[in-house]
């Protein structure tokens, strides 16, 4: 599996999605980023760069508004900001990947970002993605058939070309909730159609499968229930056999933060902090979670944990919608 995964892996680097060698002109030219949901600050918002010698302007675009932001770059690779001159914080460019840490007056905020893709790179991208698109949509054809053959892991990686692939999971975390406490108040109808909203957003979601498992089984449609139990095993033995965490070469490979979440609960250990998209030996990208785990009855057993996720293929969906983003204003103008 690991190799299927270095596979994927190299064809991203290979059509140069953001995490090639950095450009001989230094840091010049554009950058995008994006800024999760973080504490009080519940929007998912993204960061747009310029960097001209060691001069960065830009904006940090949020749903209604648009904040001013100016820095300095310094040869190395780190930088200081303000957004609107009154919120300060700082940079780092290593290759053509950066991060930005500040504070709004509300919320620490980090962004997560790569150079942005010129003309060429956009169109081989675009191209590509729409290869990918058709490979998971087989895929998701072959699981809802009943094919006990399908791949689950080259599954789960391919969904990061989805149209409505999001790695922080808003908009079906949301429907999730819902179609849970609809089977808890004994609303199978209810659940089954929020749980097609979640499905149809992300089909990676294991529970989701396992939900409409539960409720095609009460309504007497048991082989149809059985395809939905395959598919939520597939997809929960696919990430759960990808590694153990305990080093940067064993990581689990994740795809969206919900599967990092999984594994946490699937191995009992609660999350405390997290490092996010660090840059590895080999070029790939980790987030390493620090928890804590406690088994035993009454004898506890507390004992610090860090777990490695390998979040590679996620730095290349992202560099895949933001390539199809960039396409579509493109044709627009």
């Amino acid at each position: 599996m690991m190799r299927m995964v270095s596979g994927l892996i190299a064809l991203g680097l290979g059509i140069g999605w953001g995490l090639q060698p950095a450009h001989a002109a230094g840091f010049d030219g554009k950058w995008l980023a994006d800024i999760p949901a973080q504490t009080n600050c519940n929007i998912v918002s993204t960061m747009d760069l310029l960097i001209s010698g060691a001069d960065i302007s830009g904006e940090v675009i949020n749903p209604g508004n648009h904040n001013h932001l100016t820095g300095k770059l310094q040869p190395d690779g780190s930088a200081t900001f303000s957004v609107e001159g009154k919120w300060s914080g700082t940079m780092t460019f290593r290759n053509d990947h950066f991060e930005a840490t500040w504070n709004n007056g509300a919320c620490d905020r980090h962004a997560a970002g790569d150079r942005a893709l010129n003309e060429q790179q956009r169109a081989q991208a675009a191209a590509d993605r729409k290869q990918h698109q058709a490979a998971y949509a087989e895929l998701i054809r072959r699981a809802n058939a009943g094919d006990k053959a399908v791949d689950y892991t080259a599954l789960r990686l391919e969904s990061v070309y989805a149209k409505d692939w999001e790695f922080y999971d808003g908009k079906a975390h949301g429907l999730l909730d819902q179609a849970n406490a609809a089977v808890k108040g004994k609303d199978c109808a209810g659940a089954m159609d929020k749980l097609d909203q979640v499905i149809k957003l992300d089909f990676t979601i294991d529970s989701a499968h396992a939900l409409r498992s539960d409720c095609l089984n009460q309504a007497g449609e048991h082989d149809k229930a059985r395809v939905e139990s395959d598919i939520a095993k597939g997809l929960i033995h696919s990430l759960m056999d990808s590694g153990n965490g305990e080093t940067e070469k064993s990581a689990y490979v994740v795809t969206t933060l919900r599967e990092e979440m999984d594994v946490l609960a699937n191995r009992h250990i609660q999350l405390k902090t997290r490092d996010t998209q660090v840059r590895g030996s080999d070029s790939r990208f980790f987030d390493l979670a620090h928890g804590i785990s406690i088994t035993g009855g009454y004898g506890l057993d507390i004992r610090a944990r860090n777990v490695y996720f390998d979040v590679s293929s996620f730095m290349i969906g992202r560099a895949s919608r933001r390539a199809a983003a960039e396409t579509a204003i493109a044709t627009i103008q």
